[in-house]
């Protein structure tokens, strides 16, 4: 999904922070079908991470590749943003992720939990990412290592699924925010491919 900041229309923050950007793009994790709000994860526009109230457009993207992740390089999804295609509105960008409403809902995908990071086990799992198919997709993964301490990069995720190593090389920037499913309930992961090991990866999964 593609996201649009009216800077003009930014809560500017006590300590003066500003937006620093005015589009991104991002994964989107999760739509309440219920209201029609969103959750997903893209690149701060807010400096320092601070909790903004913002006003924004939501658009569709064109895909349009991948690089690969090798030994030497983390790869990373390219798209951009279709203005033409406008989808949806946006009301905050924080630290934990780009809020929002869709006009719209697919109801052809699947309904899950939600799950705390304490639901969250070694074991067997998927993410679910969309490249250039119209639906999103589920790749096995497993975890390997949790940390129900540190905040930040709690979780050690290991690639299996053959189709998503071929197509990505592992994990790619771009990634950030797919959810995991474990059990059919649904966390969110953000991922930070380990230097040399595109397979693995590090995510912060927020409480």
């Amino acid at each position: 999904m593609g996201f649009e900041i009216d800077s003009e229309e930014v809560k500017i923050n006590e300590d003066g922070t500003v937006p620093t950007s005015s589009r991104k793009i991002g994964t989107v994790t999760f739509i309440d079908k219920n209201t029609n709000q969103f959750a997903a994860l893209g690149h701060a526009t807010i400096k320092e991470n601070k909790n903004n109230s913002v006003k924004g457009l939501c658009y569709d993207i064109k895909f349009e590749g991948i690089n690969k992740a090798t030994k030497e390089e983390t790869g990373n999804v390219i798209a951009s943003i279709d203005r033409t295609n406008h989808i949806g509105y946006i009301y905050k960008d924080s630290r934990y992720g780009v809020f929002g409403t869709v006009e719209e809902i697919n109801e052809t995908y699947e309904e899950v939990e939600t799950a705390c990071f304490y639901n969250v086990k070694k074991g067997k799992a998927n993410i679910i990412m969309a490249f250039d198919e119209k639906e999103p997709k589920s790749y096995e993964v497993e975890v390997i290592g949790i940390d129900y301490i540190n905040q930040n990069k709690n979780i050690k995720i290991k690639v299996l699924d053959e189709e998503l190593i071929k197509k990505t090389g592992g994990i790619v920037q771009g990634m950030s925010g797919a959810p995991l499913l474990q059990e059919r309930k649904a966390n969110r992961c953000s991922k930070l491919c380990l230097y040399r090991r595109p397979r693995n990866c590090i995510c912060n999964i927020y409480r």
